[in-house]
């Protein structure tokens, strides 16, 4: 495993737990939701590559 996708796994680990999650959804609603989702795996997947990138 390269270290960017370590780095990624490590940022999507905590912040995708079923319980994490359903918390979250309800906080937030259901379209505030939706954007946590993408930007959580945007981040994850722009981090690992920059990361991969730069060593």
């Amino acid at each position: 495993m390269s270290l960017g996708a370590a780095a990624a796994f490590m940022i999507t680990g905590p912040a995708t737990k079923i319980t994490n999650l359903g918390a979250v959804k309800i906080v937030l609603g259901k379209r505030q939701f939706n954007i946590y989702m993408a930007y959580t795996i945007l981040f994850a997947i722009v981090t690992g590559f920059f990361i991969d990138i730069s060593l």
